[in-house]
Order: C-alpha cells, then sequence, then structure tokens
C-alpha cells in the first residue's frame, strides 16, 4: 500500500457509497474494525477495497501466535457490474494484490430472467430446482427477496470449492434506488461464491463455469451464457500486459 501511496480512510468520500458499506458490510456482519482504501477514479463501488478486521482474522492471527491485528481482510468491491465503469488503475492495483497474495473467496455471477418469484411460497420449487446441491435443507432458506443454499454439494459435480449460491431478485433490489423498465421484472441474479485459498493463478476458473452455468441453465431455462467479459477480467487480474491500451471498462 505505502509503495503505490495508498491510504486507509475511516470513511469513504462518496456517502452513498460510505451509507451501502456501513449498512451492507459493518453492521451486518458485526466487524471489528473497517477501513476504506481508494484505488479508483470512478464513483462507483469498484474505486474502493475495504480492509477489515474481523472474528475470522483475528482467530488466524490467534492461531498463529500473532497480534489480534496482524491479519485482515481485504474486500475488492463491484467487479461483478459490467454496466458500471471500471478503470484500469482498479485493475492494475487488483493484480499487485493479487500477484502477491492468496486469494480466499471470488463471487461469480450469471444474470437471467425467471417468472418463479423467490418467496416463501415457492421454498419448494426452489428445493426442487437446486434439488442436486443441497446436501441438508437447514442449508437452504429463503430470506425475503433471496434464496441460499449454504455449504452446497453434488457428488457428481466439481462443487468442493463452492461455499455458497446465492440466487435473489435483482429487479427488486434494483428498483429500490432506481425506477427500473418492466421489461426486466423477471431480472434475477445466480451468484455462486467459490472457496479458492490459493494463488489466483494456480486456480483454474474454468473448471467451475461449467458447473454455474448448468445451475443457470435449469434455473433460467437458458442453454448457454457469454463469458467474454469474465475471461478480460481474469486476463486483467492475471497478466499485467493486458493493461497497457485499455482505459476503461
Amino acid at each position: 500500500m505505502i509503495n503505490n501511496n495508498l491510504v486507509m480512510l475511516d470513511k469513504c468520500d462518496n456517502y452513498i457509497i460510505d451509507h451501502f458499506f456501513d449498512r451492507k458490510e459493518v453492521k451486518q456482519k458485526n466487524d471489528k474494525n473497517v477501513k476504506f482504501v481508494k484505488i479508483g477514479t470512478t464513483q462507483n463501488l469498484s474505486s474502493y477495497i475495504l480492509i477489515k478486521l474481523n472474528v475470522e482474522t483475528i482467530e488466524l492471527s490467534k492461531s498463529r501466535k500473532k497480534s489480534k491485528s496482524y491479519y485482515c481482510e481485504v474486500i475488492f468491491t463491484g467487479l461483478r457490474q459490467p454496466t458500471k465503469k471500471i478503470t484500469i488503475d482498479t485493475y492494475t492495483i487488483l493484480y499487485k494484490f493479487i500477484n502477491r497474495f492468496k486469494v480466499s473467496d471470488i463471487d461469480i455471477c450469471i444474470d437471467g430472467l425467471s417468472d418463479i418469484p423467490i418467496n416463501d411460497k415457492n421454498i419448494d420449487r426452489y428445493y426442487y430446482i437446486f434439488r442436486d446441491y443441497i446436501n441438508s435443507f437447514s442449508d437452504a432458506l429463503i430470506e425475503r427477496t433471496s434464496f441460499y443454499i449454504n455449504v452446497p454439494t453434488n457428488p457428481s459435480k466439481d462443487t468442493d470449492y463452492f461455499k455458497k449460491i446465492l440466487l435473489y431478485d435483482k429487479y427488486i433490489k434494483e428498483s429500490r434506488n432506481k425506477k427500473v423498465e418492466d421489461k426486466y421484472i423477471n431480472w434475477k441474479r445466480l451468484e455462486v461464491t467459490l472457496n479458492v485459498k490459493c494463488k489466483f493463478k494456480g486456480f483454474n476458473l474454468d473448471d467451475y463455469l461449467g458447473d454455474i452455468q448448468s445451475i443457470g441453465k435449469k434455473y433460467f431455462n437458458s442453454s448457454s451464457f457469454t463469458y467474454e467479459y469474465l475471461e478480460l477480467q481474469k486476463k486483467l487480474l492475471t497478466d499485467s500486459r493486458t493493461h497497457r491500451g485499455n482505459n476503461a471498462l
């Protein structure tokens, strides 16, 4: 951080983003301490990283006989929004972190249309659609307009790196802050959290994209999904040569 002139701040300089982080990260997850670092020039989530001291990092520090603040969690946000402008400045900093440190988790998202509302009335339908990935019904639940599968598993799939499957109503979420066209009323987002725990260059992401796509096919009733943007992101995160000639994505 010092070599790249990055500064930790107690507050984000954008009120809307600061409010989002406070509501979504600090309060919900009961973190002990959260700092903000601005890494990009745009006014959206991708221009900030969070540095967090929480229960997991404190336990890790204790287990390795370090001070409780020795380890921290660093979160890069907003990279799953291809409609938002993400500057090369952001990817340059990301590359330096990823090239040096192990990656803990990554989220892979697929957007699509489904006319099945996410609510308690349809819980049995969701149990059926996602039955191949539910080890115990206690691990699958609906909260408001989101469907969660914690610790998903499938003996015939490479799901050993799957940490969580989340499906939520993107139309309802976006409509809380702005007007969204009615044609997107069935807009849903599938988000799979992968438990990486290694250098990103050594992680074969392609092995898991096929499994994620098979989940998306079943729910969205779509035969294929486009991964060009994701492939570009992967190159930007692992090969600094791809930064040349690019200004923003």
